[in-house]
């Protein structure tokens, strides 16, 4: 094997975390394609002695961080393994040793930059190495082989809306795309939706079947109390655009997932106390609205929440139904406000009509500004998202 090592190690003062990469050629016969195999050293604890990582309590505890990072890329007649692999691995190590925050198989990466020359290939997924056996109990503790796979921007979008796994295997279920042990041919030209094109269907029975994983999205979208008399439609429209004029950006949503279940949990307006407002008007764009009808099949259908925060505006929308817990909505207050943050009830008996509703805005010819009615709020569909942005 090659053994890529850092001039100056981290815990010397060097930038790079990682102290080497190994790489393999691989060319055993359940591969479907001869390969470069990366494994990195320095996620988890090399030396005992405390340098880097804090030593393990106990041969079972995680060492280091708990994991190795791989990767597997398709070799063709190239004679040294490319480089390219090795500052992705590194710049994804530099940020967990930065952030300590870990990763998991079904993980996905969204990646700004370019990997290696390929077009098609723009994002990452984290699964478990087929090959390489979790090291339990170890010298220096325990740890496992997470392995980096490139994927297009459509196999990301259905690991968002449906769940890393299920797309990991749909991947593995073509040598086109990676075969079973998942190998990255970065000369790939198509998604795996295109080669099979019964993997859409695959997805959209897998999010009926089990949910989503997707809890929140960020979105262009606003909320405003309804507080117009009925009797007078027009009475007191200007103090609406006040409040959304009011509203200010968010200075912290660094992590959508545990801020979507800290609103089930109180909230995040600093103890600002529950307010119920008799009706709402919703506003988003059609990019937003479109995820709707995945917010009522993976995951309200399934007991789950599901959050649209604003990006421009201290200002979210939790979708719910009475089978989710902690709320603070119900049948008789279907509307809860911490601050700028909506709770909004949709009972079970009523998803059918909801989700018929809001899936006529998957069509190619919708006018804008489109508006929505239901019992009690309204969604407007608009087209300049300057208007959720003021």
């Amino acid at each position: 094997p090659l053994q890529l090592s850092t001039i100056v190690k981290y815990w010397l003062g060097g930038t790079d975390p990682l102290d080497y990469i190994t790489v393999y050629s691989n060319n055993q016969e359940d591969s479907c394609y001869p390969h470069w195999h990366y494994v990195t050293c320095g996620l988890t604890d090399l030396h005992g002695d405390g340098r880097v990582h804090p030593p393990a309590a106990s041969p079972i505890a995680s060492s280091g961080y708990g994991f190795e990072l791989t990767f597997r890329l398709r070799r063709r007649e190239e004679l040294v393994p490319p480089s390219w692999p090795v500052k992705v691995m590194q710049k994804i190590a530099k940020y967990v040793f930065e952030t300590d925050n870990s990763l998991v198989p079904g993980d996905h990466i969204t990646w700004a930059d370019s990997l290696g020359a390929s077009t098609v290939l723009k994002h990452l997924l984290v699964s478990e190495d087929s090959q390489l056996l979790p090291v339990t109990p170890g010298p220096l503790g325990s740890f496992r082989f997470l392995q980096l796979t490139c994927c297009t921007e459509s196999e990301l979008k259905a690991v968002q809306r449906w769940n890393g796994p299920g797309v990991l295997r749909l991947l593995q279920s073509s040598d086109l795309t990676g075969g079973s042990l998942l190998i990255t041919d970065i000369e790939r030209s198509s998604s795996i939706f295109e080669a099979l094109p019964e993997a859409i269907s695959s997805v959209e029975s897998g999010i009926a079947k089990e949910g989503s994983n997707l809890c929140g999205m960020a979105a262009f979208i606003t909320w405003v109390e309804d507080i117009k008399d009925e009797n007078n439609p027009g009475q007191n429209e200007d103090s609406n655009d006040n409040q959304i004029n009011s509203r200010n950006a968010l200075t912290d949503w660094n992590d959508l997932s545990s801020q979507c279940d800290k609103v089930i949990n109180g909230g995040l307006s600093g103890g600002k106390s529950m307010t119920y407002p008799k009706r709402v008007e919703l506003a988003c764009n059609l990019e937003t609205a479109r995820y709707l009808p995945l917010c009522v099949l993976g995951r309200l259908k399934h007991g789950y929440h599901f959050t649209l925060k604003s990006v421009v505006k201290d200002t979210a929308v939790t979708f719910v139904t009475e089978k989710v817990g902690g709320t603070h909505v119900s049948a008789d207050q279907p509307f809860a406000a911490q601050g700028d943050w909506l709770q909004l009830l949709i009972q079970s008996s009523d998803l059918e009509n909801f989700y018929s509703k809001v899936s006529c805005l998957d069509g190619d010819n919708i006018n804008l500004p489109f508006k929505l009615h239901f019992p009690r709020f309204t969604i407007t569909v608009v087209q300049d998202v300057e208007q959720l942005k003021s």
